[in-house]
């Protein structure tokens, strides 16, 4: 083969693959990228801010997207000492489980972990049940703390390539990789079984983005749904499994002509359906109903 043809080939297959960004997203290693400097935000606040621009706060699960994120943020921006970047994982009150916001269990120890403060030489997380939100900032050298949730750092928000594929059982929806798994399963048990197939329950917290769902249910004929909202950590508290608050009112929660709007039953339906009843509009559930399944991934 001639060497320009190689050349050819190779410019094509680097076409192929790169990422191509949304506005106000940089391309960082295989995730799109965007960081605010606007200020000091607590957790659910930055969360919410990734959500309203289209983005969560960063899954990294692996060596290679760790560092290309903390490489990224790392630009000696003297501003930012001793402060850092929330990042999507949390620590579960209930549990005491790091877990990334997709449900995927933290990675643990070194390399991605900070030495604790303290005279010991322990690897964080250090801050028990009182930090159970992560960052990484220069204070660390750009490794994993444990902070309070409530304590302030800025957001850096990442969210898939717009020309990403659905591998296969997840189909394009909008702007969604979705997947319908039609066997009834109770709440927890429907996690588990997103979780097979690479994915978790859905979270659907783009009033466009939730209007094709809808639609795309509707096609579909069955009368019931999970998806990845609850309060069972905190009752009244409703959020998204990937630690978001959820926007509580119209346009998203069911009302009914002759009771009051949705979630009812507060301490015994802790769970969130979408249901044929409601015209899928959001509604709560006992968590042991069984129900049909929605799962989302991220694109490839």
């Amino acid at each position: 083969m001639f060497p320009s043809t190689i050349i050819c080939l190779l410019l094509l297959i680097i076409g192929a693959v790169a990422a191509d960004c949304p506005e106000g997203y940089e391309v960082v290693g295989s995730k799109c990228i965007h960081r605010y400097t606007g200020g000091y935000l607590t957790y659910d606040e930055a969360a919410t801010y990734c959500t309203q621009h289209f983005g969560r706060l960063p899954v990294l699960k692996d060596c290679a997207s760790f560092t290309d994120v903390a490489n990224y943020v790392n630009d000696g921006y003297t501003i930012n000492y001793n402060k850092g970047y929330w990042l999507g994982a949390t620590n579960g009150t209930l549990t005491n489980v790091w877990q990334w916001s997709d449900g995927a269990a933290v990675q643990m120890g070194g390399p991605y972990w900070a030495l604790n403060a303290g005279d010991n030489l322990a690897t964080e997380p250090g801050g028990g049940t009182s930090q159970n939100c992560a960052y990484i900032g220069d204070v660390s050298g750009y490794l994993i703390r444990d902070y309070g949730c409530d304590d302030t750092d800025f957001p850096v928000c990442s969210r898939p390539s717009v020309d990403g594929l659905c591998q296969h059982p997840f189909v394009l929806v909008g702007t969604q990789c979705v997947h319908i798994v039609p066997a009834e399963y109770t709440w927890p048990e429907a996690r588990t079984q997103c979780g097979l197939v690479g994915g978790d329950l859905i979270v659907v917290d783009d009033c466009d983005q939730y209007h094709k769902v809808a639609l795309y249910l509707d096609e579909q004929g069955y009368p019931d749904y999970w998806i990845g909202g609850s309060d069972e950590a905190v009752e009244g508290q409703w959020r998204w499994v990937d630690g978001s608050p959820m926007t509580m009112g119209l346009p998203y929660w069911a009302t009914s002509t002759e009771g009051p709007q949705e979630p009812d039953n507060p301490g015994k339906q802790n769970c969130l359906e979408l249901n044929c009843a409601w015209m899928y509009r959001f509604s709560s559930a006992w968590c042991s109903d069984l129900r049909r399944v929605i799962c989302e991934a991220d694109p490839i």
